[in-house]
């Protein structure tokens, strides 16, 4: 039973071939019409090429199939509920980060934010670690290069990977710099502004305080920077106030302009493209391999001419000594070919045997048959076989018997001369192996003697 794609790629083919262009690739139209020459071309193309065009249609299919999932699969809960609500983790699920896009009539921007957990009480706080603090500074600065002269948010994160603590800060201006780490400056003037802020870390019932100097440089903001610098306020604003709450409400309106929230995730969608780039480029990747298939096919075929050249020859002069003409030969050779083949057994030449059978009953003069199956071989070896058996015809078997057994010989000693180059490629090819072994042989012999010199 043919598969739905492949008939699909085949309507394709069909439908496209005529405003396409009826050009072949010549490249393909040689070696299938070497590898299938019994059969029609046209319909040897055409299956090629449907089949290359399904393997296509399935890598873009499972390609676009998987981009078009990849959202459902990665967004997993969902944090905005009813389009205005953030959901709060429980005390100890920690806090979680959430990308949101507010739109007005004039403006629209992604906004990464920052949903802290439930706050904990007094009881459930987390045991001070002294040693924190001196990593805290390189930690909190963000991107900037040091607190001394800062551009943008601090990183004040209310906990550090690898230690069991809370830390929770606090800035003698909030306007400025609030204790999430976004930083305000508009309004600051002159060289800069100097902030200070604290941080409590505290396990249990233990807790210390160390304080950290913070230097602003000063900013001046857009109308748009300062629209949104607004909205994060409000939102900071909103979540102070609804710190005890499961739910955190996110504004409908601000400075007269209509707010609408969505979460979205910008990984997602750069995935998704890299996945689409992805699935071209195996697309490309299928359609080149399925010609180098045919390539290694063509080279396969050779191989296997030249290998069997020798032992037809021989049994074409046997038979023409036991007195049969070249035709009774090769009909006697193309019997041989079918028993082998029930048998498994199936070799090109004796494809091109029966071919040149088929030909000679349909009544076709000798001579051409000859001549078109030293063409369809290829070999050089073939075609002076081909042109020996159309001479033939003219001069008589004695001169032919002649002939053969010179070429029989020559054969074999290109056959040896074959073996010994394919043995001395196989030698080559085992070299790195054997310089593996012979690494690894050392390695075990010396260790041991090493290490007994090392303890003496």
């Amino acid at each position: 039973m043919r598969s739905p794609i492949l008939s699909f790629a085949e309507i394709i083919y069909r439908r496209t071939k005529p405003s396409a262009g009826r050009k072949k690739n010549p490249q393909i139209c040689r070696a299938l019409s070497q590898l299938y020459s019994s059969e029609n071309m046209e319909k040897a193309y055409e299956r090629f090429q449907t089949k290359r065009l399904a393997s296509l249609l399935s890598v873009v299919m499972i390609g676009v199939m998987s981009a078009v999932l990849l959202p459902l699969c990665s967004r997993g809960e969902e944090r905005l509920a009813d389009g205005g609500r953030l959901i709060r983790n429980e005390w100890g699920a920690g806090d979680y980060r959430v990308k949101l896009q507010v739109q007005t009539k004039a403006w629209s921007r992604e906004i990464p934010y920052l949903v802290q957990e439930r706050e904990l009480s007094e009881e459930e706080r987390d045991e001070l670690f002294e040693e924190l603090s001196v990593i805290l500074p390189d930690l909190i600065k963000g991107n900037n290069l040091d607190l001394s002269a800062v551009t943008g948010d601090l990183n004040l994160t209310s906990s550090v990977e690898g230690y069991p603590f809370r830390l929770a800060w606090s800035s003698e201006n909030g306007e400025i710099v609030d204790r999430s780490g976004r930083v305000n400056r508009i309004g600051i003037g002159g060289e800069g502004e100097r902030v200070r802020l604290s941080v409590k870390i505290s396990y249990g019932e233990s807790s210390v305080n160390y304080s950290y100097d913070v230097f602003l440089l000063p900013e001046e903001l857009s109308e748009e920077e300062r629209f949104f610098r607004g909205l994060e306020k409000e939102l900071r604003d909103r979540d102070q106030e609804q710190r005890s709450e499961k739910e955190l409400t996110l504004p409908e309106r601000l400075q007269g302009e209509a707010l609408s929230w969505e979460e979205t995730d910008g990984a997602v969608g750069q995935t998704r493209w890299l996945l689409l780039l992805l699935t071209l480029l195996c697309g490309v990747l299928v359609c080149k391999g399925a010609e180098n298939d045919l390539k290694q096919k063509c080279k396969k075929r050779s191989r296997e001419l030249l290998a069997d050249y020798p032992e037809f020859v021989s049994k074409l002069r046997l038979y023409l000594s036991a007195g049969l003409t070249v035709k009774n030969a090769l009909f006697r050779m193309s019997s041989d070919y079918s028993g082998q083949r029930a048998k498994g057994k199936e070799h090109y030449l004796y494809k091109e045997i029966k071919l040149a059978c088929h030909q000679l009953q349909n009544g076709m003069s000798e001579e051409q048959v000859y001549q078109d199956f030293g063409r369809r071989c290829g070999q050089m070896r073939y075609r002076r076989l081909s042109f020996l058996l159309s001479v033939h015809l003219k001069q008589g078997n004695q001169q032919l018997l002649m002939l053969l057994s010179q070429e029989a010989d020559s054969a074999q000693e290109d056959r040896m001369s074959m073996a010994r180059k394919a043995g001395e490629e196989a030698g080559t090819k085992l070299l790195l192996p054997m310089m593996l072994m012979m690494v690894v042989a050392m390695i075990l012999v010396l260790l041991p003697a090493y290490i007994n010199f090392g303890s003496i």
